[in-house]
């Protein structure tokens, strides 16, 4: 490569790199103005963690602890002494599971680079992830699937390095990360012991008896102690399962075989609204893969996401066949129609972006040997849930005038993996193609209700969030101006909040979780500290090598 090429290369990465950090901290700080967990669906089945936590409550649901651990931990020495406590609390779970996931990021970066992607593909599959609607949703909401979806590319990749080296070490260290992933829900244990088995059992065999005995031994083991210290706290275990049937009757049913494939083309597209949808996963699949189908994020009319969304395109009944027109006066585009009808412009965008990326999942799946298993994880994660609400295994969970049980979010992680590598594959094959990860990002932009128009309503709500971020100066001027809220105060140190009687650190701690966590971090840090180790060596052999040669 010439040294001009070198540089235009440099020139790329560093562009996507940037691309990619604005991206992380704009979306972190539009989901925190713009959205409340504490508005989110389940919330308040799965407060009782905290509750447990802070007053020794058992909570009778079959969740491991550890994602409600780091959020207790964080809580109690980040904000447990300080008043506002809804929005202390709504900041508090966003700022963990930003950090979880920009855990996930780092274990994804690791990975591809292992599979020899450049920067540059790498951090546009990053940014494309950033705005991945299933990536979004499971930052805005209190449920562990965003912990799966942070270690399973660190497990992955410890398996394929052993895969690679025959190191019996890398297995011994996904234990830590695999246990910690596998005894959170029970979906999330079906779906990754499901992809270990199909697709890496061989790979473990390869380790010889003896390790094999050793790590089921440390597996069983750590697994059965840290089983007993959650189902303490629970009261149930991993597998009973506390949702659909157990509470709600309209959930005692078994879904049908014919919800595999039914689905009905015309109302898709002309009516992509619950519950029309609710007898298709196929459906359900593609309104939830690039939207909120079910209404509970952005959909959702509580949420700032929803309110004041400007009108871009409008629509008039025309007798005549026209092409779009322009309107300057309100800067819209005016489509024309033959018949009046409902419209649909943010989740008609989100089904044709989920077609558009099933359809070259599917080629790639035909085309590309190489990772092709990669692409099947995705399927895993369907599979599983298809085959939980056909069977009723362990328990009935399917509600037919819903459909709710098809939620990507229970398989979030797979599939973020398969579509994270299938944008890799096609960003490989040119970086001239990263313009459509930009374009794809702004329909999402669009998708979850942008531009607006800030109004009042939407104004009262942003102020007091607007008070407490870091970004007070300038957020107050983007989102306030011209409204009676100009001059808020920004409150800077949150001294003024601390309350004479507050009880800091008050927190019921578990042992064999934070040991685990401690562990997670320690992996990682080795994975981190082998892989510069390896770069110094490398750029050592290659100094020593041109030298020899002048």
């Amino acid at each position: 490569m010439s040294s001009k090429s070198k540089f235009a290369a440099k020139g790329i990465e560093v562009i996507t790199f940037l691309v990619l950090m604005v991206s992380i901290f704009w979306l972190k700080e539009i989901n925190y103005l713009f959205y409340d967990i504490l508005e989110s669906p389940d919330f308040d089945k799965y407060y009782i963690y905290l509750e447990h936590f802070f007053n020794g409550e058992l909570t009778k649901k079959e969740h491991g602890l550890m994602y409600y651990y780091l959020h207790s931990l964080y809580y109690s020495f980040s904000f447990s002494d300080l008043l506002n406590f809804d929005i202390n609390l709504d900041k508090s779970i966003q700022q963990v599971n930003f950090y979880i996931y920009l855990f996930g990021l780092f274990g994804y970066y690791v990975l591809l680079r292992f599979h020899k992607f450049s920067r540059s593909v790498i951090f546009g599959v990053l940014t494309f992830i950033n705005f991945f609607p299933p990536a979004i949703s499971m930052r805005l909401v209190f449920k562990p699937e965003i912990l799966a979806f942070a270690l399973f590319p660190w497990i992955i990749y410890l398996i394929e390095k052993f895969k690679k080296e025959n190191k019996v070490r890398y297995l011994y260290l996904a234990i830590p990360l695999t246990l910690s992933a596998v005894t959170q829900k029970g979906n999330i244990l079906a779906i990754v012991s499901l992809i270990l088995i199909l697709f890496y059992l061989r790979t473990f065999l390869k380790a010889g008896r003896m390790h094999i005995l050793m790590m089921l031994l440390l597996s069983l083991f750590s697994f059965y102690i840290l089983s007993e210290e959650n189902n303490a706290a629970n009261g149930k275990n991993l597998l009973d399962l506390q949702s659909g049937s157990e509470i709600e009757e309209n959930y005692n049913f078994k879904a049908p075989y014919s919800i595999i494939y039914n689905l009905d083309l015309f109302n898709l597209v002309s009516k992509p609204e619950k519950p029309n949808h609710a007898n298709s996963f196929i459906g359900v699949t593609l309104l939830e893969t690039s939207g909120d189908y079910f209404d509970l994020i952005w959909n959702n009319d509580a949420s700032n996401f929803y309110k004041s969304r400007r009108i871009i395109f409008e629509t008039e009944v025309s007798k005549e066949i026209k092409s779009p027109e322009f309107n300057e006066a309100d800067s819209t585009f005016i489509i024309f129609k033959q018949r009046d009808s409902d419209r649909y412009p943010r989740k008609t965008t989100g089904l044709i972006l989920s077609l558009f990326l099933y359809f070259y999942l599917l080629r790639m799946l035909v085309l590309n040997k190489e990772l092709r298993s990669y692409l099947l994880f995705l399927f895993i994660g369907m599979a599983v849930l298809l085959f939980h609400a056909i069977s009723g295994l362990p328990k009935n969970n399917f509600d037919p005038l819903v459909g709710d049980t098809f939620k990507p979010m229970y398989y979030s992680f797979a599939m973020i993996f398969s579509f994270a590598f299938l944008v890799a594959i096609y960003l490989r094959k040119g970086m001239g193609r990263y313009i459509s990860i930009i374009i794809y990002s702004m329909l999402i932009i669009f998708i979850l209700g942008f531009p607006k128009t800030y109004e009042y309503d939407i104004q009262v709500n942003l102020v007091p969030k607007i008070q407490q971020s870091t970004y007070c100066d300038f957020e107050k001027e983007l989102f306030l101006e011209n409204s009676e809220f100009t001059d808020i105060e920004c409150m800077g140190s949150q001294s003024k909040f601390v309350e004479d009687d507050a009880q800091v650190n008050n927190i019921n701690h578990k042992p064999v979780n934070i040991v685990l966590i401690v562990t997670n971090l320690l992996v990682v840090i080795y994975i981190f500290a082998e892989r510069v180790d390896l770069s110094l060596l490398n750029s050592t052999r290659l100094y020593k090598r041109r030298k020899s040669k002048v």
